[in-house]
């Protein structure tokens, strides 16, 4: 398998619009971002691909304190870790103000409300985007608190769901150079339940299979051998 294969699902796709859109909202509006979804769908990597074009990327760490977390944040931005929480935020909203860029901030249904209140602070004085990144127990965080919901606008709640089936045949293709059948795909699809990850996971089975058979056809009969050694 080849790495660091990216393809642009439809998931990607409604990203790029909700932060190409509020890269452009005026400062002072409501333009923070949310997305969400269980584990394996490509938030994450969506996420980082994004970011390496148009901002800023920090992963949240279960239990961080406030002057951990704007530490972090500050030497993303910055380069340093300041001592003291005002200073912190003092120095990312110098360093942004007037910018646009985008902060993704992944792993967000972790943070402390109080966290994402920083943030808040942070996107209303310099009218840089936040992007908050979780999983399905983010938007109950977010919509508990009426001032961060409203910065949010519908058009920017992203869902992350399920792929597709022509997301899987697109990755066969680019990542494995196979061809699967239309019934070797929609397989894979079903068994994976539309989740990036285990297409992933099965994707090597399939291509160690193919390759010992010097093909690069998939079918379906190829898929049900290569799930079948997947659950032994």
């Amino acid at each position: 398998m080849k790495k660091e294969i990216f393809i642009e699902t439809k998931n990607v796709q409604l990203l790029r619009k909700a932060i190409s859109a509020a890269l452009d909202t005026e400062k002072g509006r409501p333009g923070m971002v949310a997305v969400w979804g269980e584990a394996g769908t490509g938030k994450t990597r969506a996420a980082q691909t994004i970011y390496a074009e148009i901002g800023y990327y920090l992963r949240a760490m279960e239990g961080m304190s406030q002057c951990a977390f704007l530490q972090e944040l500050c030497f993303e931005v910055k380069g340093i870790r300041p001592r003291g929480v005002h200073r912190c935020k003092t120095e990312i909203i110098s360093e942004l103000d007037g910018r646009r860029e985008a902060i993704f901030v992944d792993e967000a249904d972790r943070l402390n409300v109080g966290r994402i209140e920083d943030l808040r602070d942070i996107y209303d004085m310099t009218g840089c985007p936040v992007v908050l990144i979780g999983e399905s127990g983010l938007l109950t965080k977010l919509e508990a608190r009426s001032r961060i919901i409203d910065r949010i606008p519908e058009s920017f709640r992203i869902a992350f769901g399920k792929i597709e089936r022509m997301d899987v045949s697109l990755y066969a293709k680019k990542a494995a150079e196979l061809n699967l059948t239309p019934e070797a795909c929609a397989l894979i699809h079903a068994e994976a339940k539309g989740n990036f990850r285990r297409v992933h996971n099965l994707m090597l089975s399939i291509e160690s299979a193919a390759h010992a058979l010097g093909q690069e056809a998939v079918d379906a009969e190829l898929v049900r051998k290569a799930i079948s050694r997947e659950g032994k």
